[in-house]
């Protein structure tokens, strides 16, 4: 409540003119109204949000207004601020990566062909004709010995009152002194190289049972072989002063589970029958 101005009497805080004397009233606002004006209350109070500032990094903020990292630049943007030189290296970086990639696949290529190769080389009736080439270089008893089935060997020790070690020696000195007359025609030096021409392995009860008749009868054994190869190559022996090609055919079997040579047989068994008697 407040009082007239003029007369004294009580009025309300509102009042503009005294109902007692008439007098009009000067406007005044109360300590406690001043502190709880509409605008400041705290149900009409709103939450002051401080615009940006124009200082602020325009990178940014084009970043962020287009949802982007702000260290994360677009390709075209890195091309306009990448020096060329450096632009340059990195292309030639990446073309360098590419090619020790490319070199890195066809050496695994190579290398797993070569393995391919020498497995298939190693295995089946490919590695005795390998070691009658050898031993042929070499005057290689002992590889000769390598691909003549065991039971043959110990059947050739009974019939020729040998040792084993016998055998190969015997064996040894035919190839030497085949080694020898070539060396007469080809000049010091003797090799050997071969080409297949054609192969043929067949498992045919037929030709194999053909093959087993010819064991027993001109080496003295029956076997049972699993399979055979037929084999036609050329043959080039080649010396100091000249070479010359043959063509060879060629006899392989499968027996319990190895490859032997037919033709090692007969030249095992000519040195031991022959052996002693100056053929050599």
């Amino acid at each position: 409540m407040k009082k007239c101005t003029n007369c004294g009497a009580e009025l309300n805080d509102a009042a503009k003119v005294c109902r007692e004397c008439g007098e009009s009233q000067p406007d005044t606002v109360s300590e406690d109204n001043f502190f709880s004006m509409p605008y400041l209350s705290v149900e009409n109070r709103q939450e002051y949000k401080a615009p940006e500032s124009e200082d602020t990094d325009k990178t940014d903020g084009e970043q962020k207004k287009n949802n982007k990292p702000v260290n994360k630049l677009s390709k075209e943007e890195i091309e306009r601020i990448t020096d060329p030189r450096e632009r340059a290296f990195a292309k030639q970086d990446k073309r360098n990566r590419m090619i020790r990639i490319a070199v890195l696949i066809i050496a695994v290529i190579l290398v797993i062909g070569a393995a391919v190769y020498l497995f298939t080389r190693s295995t089946g009736y490919t590695r005795a004709l390998e070691k009658y080439i050898d031993g042929r270089t070499t005057s290689g008893g002992t590889k000769y010995l390598d691909i003549v089935p065991d039971i043959y060997l110990l059947e050739a020790e009974e019939l020729y009152g040998m040792s084993r070690p016998d055998i190969r020696s015997k064996t040894e000195g035919y190839l030497e002194s085949v080694e020898d007359q070539l060396e007469g025609d080809f000049g010091s030096g003797i090799s050997f190289t071969y080409k297949i021409i054609s192969e043929r392995e067949t498992d045919n009860e037929s030709e194999l049972e053909t093959i087993e008749e010819t064991i027993n009868s001109s080496y003295g054994v029956d076997i049972n072989i699993d399979k055979a190869a037929y084999v036609s190559l050329k043959l080039t022996t080649k010396g100091s002063e000249t070479q010359s090609t043959e063509t060879l055919s060629m006899t392989f079997y499968e027996y319990e589970g190895k490859w032997y040579s037919l033709d090692a047989m007969h030249i095992v068994q000519y040195a031991c029958e022959n052996a002693g008697y100056g053929l050599w």
